[in-house]
């Protein structure tokens, strides 16, 4: 397994799909049912890759979708400050280039709602 290489465009493609997915939840569904998909993509990304980025990625959102789903009522832009937190931090720990281009498009991602 650690041998097999890996596909960081259609990786990439899939987490930051996934991600527009949870943000558009956030905008659209009720608390549970939005830090569920945050859940659901968090254990994606961790199964999907072992470790790195995209491991760290997928474990903030499991515990960030834990914190959301306390809350009483979701406001998008808090959602988008903790998500840009989590890719923040993810700039410090990327190791190679292709990392750190996963984490640019994760970041453009957010940056995409920012802007609405």
């Amino acid at each position: 397994m650690d041998n097999q290489q890996i596909s960081w465009n259609s990786v990439g493609l899939r987490m930051v799909q996934g991600l527009t997915t949870t943000i558009d939840a956030v905008r659209q569904l009720d608390v549970q049912e939005a830090s569920l998909v945050m859940r659901l993509l968090g254990k994606s990304c961790t199964r999907m890759i072992k470790d790195g980025v995209g491991h760290q990625f997928g474990v903030a959102l499991i515990e960030t979708s834990a914190q959301l789903a306390m809350k009483e009522k979701l406001v998008l832009e808090d959602v988008l400050k903790l998500i840009t937190g989590i890719i923040g931090r993810l700039y410090f720990t990327a190791n190679t280039e292709e990392e750190r281009l996963l984490v640019a498009q994760l970041e453009d991602a957010v940056k995409n709602y920012q802007s609405v």
